[in-house]
């Protein structure tokens, strides 16, 4: 499964909601209804759509009363609709297309709604997979249609609380976040999508994918059965479908010929001329910016809880459980998992020798990738993940899975916010970590003459975790603090050398977020942003309208001027504009120049720094959609005659890259 065009898409629907909060209710409605379609809402990732609305609702952008109702009312038409498709078909819709085709989640249906009979409409809403046939199952057992309305609206409620509440929690407090430092807000939203992104993908993997992936590979099997020879024959009676452990492992094997080629494909990306390693500099450098004391303290805690000493005493207690077990294979394969681990993330480190952010520990350590913190913990906490969720239900499989890869996240993701690593570091750890986990599945899922207490070993893991963290973190928490201090990144050049040649030390393009180059940089300025605001100001500048959900209405009447209009902000290396200004053309252009921090400081005779800044413009226009939105497209190209109003800034000098580019250098000072 391609998780980028996932993420993606699953960011542009909410987004979409976020500047259309007209259309906000009519979509939540529709991803409601749909993900309790009968076998339909399979499809429909709600979660994420309306947990992300609820954001939108913390952050002041929407309205609950409204996206609540329309929610609800969602999703009990979509249990109406299913309840009659079981009402009409009965027992034909296992003959009838498509819904023929999964006939295994209409037998778990039948049973489930067996078990807790006209309960099983309020509980099955809430169980992934249940729940898309549940309503119709109640249809097809000829359930009182007064009686399934009444657990469908009651049930409808307490649904939509648990999706729509959450997310407006997590609104409000990053917009009490936002309030102090806008760029923590960015950051922090960004960990809770990648890890509701995360929970999401291992729900489809087990609730649905896993089981259709499971029905589709008997021809495959019959294959390996016509054929002669012990192996093709030990293949067919090892993978048949009819052995319920199979699916398991074929499943595991596909995951591993997908994230260890991932893992690969980072090595050969992370050279220092391509995108990844300037995606990499920028959010290192967004992060920076972000830090506060008391989040410091908080990854700095999460951090320790992967430090080596911890997993150690981990790996220690769970391999003596198991042998106590006599559980052989299992504990010589999860003591090899971690220990192959550890030793490949040092001959890695060694070989590749990619500098971390900062200067942190000492021989193969000392190098960055892949991260060994992230790396070690997906693979410990996935194999333990393994063990623990071994016959259990798809359901409990899936908390099991979740819990495991949002503990690994949060590790990386720590390793990030403290500069200890590059992104790419930890996204590479968190795919050799799911690879190594699929060969310990593929090689010891099926076995089944080990008996081992699942819960007894999740609670020895758990346990050893918090009981070597208690005293680890206390013990070594002020020279943490130190080996994770906020390092400036900031290089130090005189004013005499950025006029001569030190100006070609700033990129002649603006590097966004993914590492990809933008706009040209069209000034470097020597001075404050406010003295260039005055002077920008005087040639018919003026500051942009800040974004607000007055100033964001304006994207909803398609008679706002362009003008009027607050501008998408844009980051340059990480860094977000301290200066935003637009010039206006006619009713439906304008032009919008940004200014950033740049990574240099210029220091003059006399002892004084100042930060030196770069700015960019751009042309933008005005489309009206539908004759009632507005929405914007841009032409850099356009953008380029401003460079004849920057040269007549103070000490202006026009200067050429070798590439090709120009720029004007600037300031108050000669």
């Amino acid at each position: 499964m391609n998780t980028d065009f996932i993420t993606e898409y699953l960011q542009q629907i909410v987004a979409f909601i976020g500047a259309n909060p007209s259309l906000a209710g009519f979509i939540c409605f529709f991803v409601a209804m749909g993900e309790a379609l009968f076998l339909v809402g399979l499809f429909f990732p709600s979660t994420v759509v309306l947990v992300g609305a609820g954001t939108l609702i913390g952050l002041g952008k929407l309205d609950f009363t409204s996206i609540f109702l329309w929610t609800l009312a969602g999703a009990v038409v979509g249990d109406a609709v299913s309840y009659w498709v079981g009402y009409f078909f009965k027992d034909r819709i296992r003959t009838v297309w498509p819904f023929s085709k999964y006939s295994y989640l209409v037998d778990a249906g039948e049973r489930f709604f067996e078990k807790h009979g006209g309960k099983s409409i309020f509980i099955g809403r809430f169980v992934p997979g249940v729940k898309s046939v549940v309503a119709g199952i109640a249809g097809m057992a000829d359930m009182s249609l007064i009686k399934f309305q009444v657990v469908n609206v009651v049930s409808a409620v307490f649904w939509t609380a648990a999706h729509i509440l959450p997310g407006v929690m997590a609104g409000s407090a990053l917009s009490a976040i936002s309030a102090t430092n806008t760029r923590l807000a960015i950051v922090l939203g960004g960990l809770c999508l990648a890890l509701l992104v995360a929970v999401v993908l291992i729900r489809w993997m087990i609730m649905f994918i896993m089981p259709v992936f499971g029905g589709s590979h008997q021809a495959i099997i019959n294959w390996f059965a016509r054929r002669p020879g012990s192996f093709s024959q030990w293949i067919a009676q090892t993978y048949n479908p009819e052995n319920p452990r199979s699916v398991g492992m074929l499943f595991s094997a596909a995951v591993l010929l997908t994230t260890y080629p991932a893992f690969v494909w980072f090595i050969s990306a992370i050279s220092p001329d391509m995108p990844l390693a300037r995606a990499d500099e920028a959010i290192n450098t967004l992060f920076e910016t972000a830090r506060t004391p008391r989040m410091d303290d908080f990854m700095i805690s999460i951090t320790m809880m992967g430090d080596g000493i911890v997993t150690t005493m981990i790996t220690g207690a769970v391999a003596l459980y198991l042998m106590r077990c006599k559980a052989w294979r299992r504990a010589s394969g999860f003591i090899i998992a971690i220990a192959s681990s550890a030793l490949f993330v040092v001959i890695a480190k060694t070989l590749l020798g990619r500098d971390r952010p900062i200067e942190l520990f000492d021989g193969a350590h000392s190098f960055s990738f892949p991260s060994g913190h992230t790396t070690i913990n997906a693979v410990l906490w996935g194999v333990l993940a393994v063990l623990i969720a071994h016959e259990r239900s798809l359901r409990v499989k899936t908390l099991i899975y979740s819990l495991a890869a949002t503990f690994a996240i949060m590790i990386g993701f720590s390793r990030v916010y403290l500069g200890a690593h590059w992104m790419s570091d930890v996204v590479a750890g968190l795919f050799f970590g799911a690879g190594t986990t699929a060969v310990f599945g593929f090689i010891f899922g099926h076995i089944s003459n080990e008996k081992i207490g699942r819960n007894t070993l999740a609670a020895i893991a758990v346990s050893t975790l918090l009981a070597i963290s208690a005293f680890h973190i206390p013990a070594g928490f002020k020279e943490a603090q130190f080996d994770y201090r906020v390092r400036s990144g900031l290089l130090v050049m005189g004013y005499v050398q950025w006029r001569r040649t030190g100006w070609q030390n700033i990129p002649a393009k603006r590097i966004n977020l993914i590492g990809e180059f933008e706009e040209d940089i069209v000034l470097q300025w020597s001075g404050t942003p406010d003295e260039l605001q005055a002077l920008m100001e005087k040639e018919g500048w003026r500051v942009a309208k800040d974004w607000s959900v007055p100033s964001a209405i304006g994207y909803l009447t398609g008679e706002t001027p362009a003008i009027d209009l607050p501008p998408v902000p844009q980051t340059n290396l990480g860094r977000l504009p301290t200066l935003t200004m637009v010039m206006e053309g006619d009713i439906d252009h304008r032009q919008v120049f940004w200014l950033w921090k740049s990574r240099y400081q210029l220091a003059a005779d006399d002892g004084a720094v100042e930060p030196l800044y770069t700015g960019t413009v751009i042309s933008e226009e005005t489309i009206r959609l539908f004759g009632e939105f507005s929405a914007i497209t841009d032409d850099a190209e356009k953008g380029a005659d401003i460079k004849r109003e920057l040269v007549d800034l103070p000490h202006a000098l026009m200067k050429s890259y070798p590439t090709g580019e120009t720029v004007v250098i600037a300031g108050p000072r000669p």
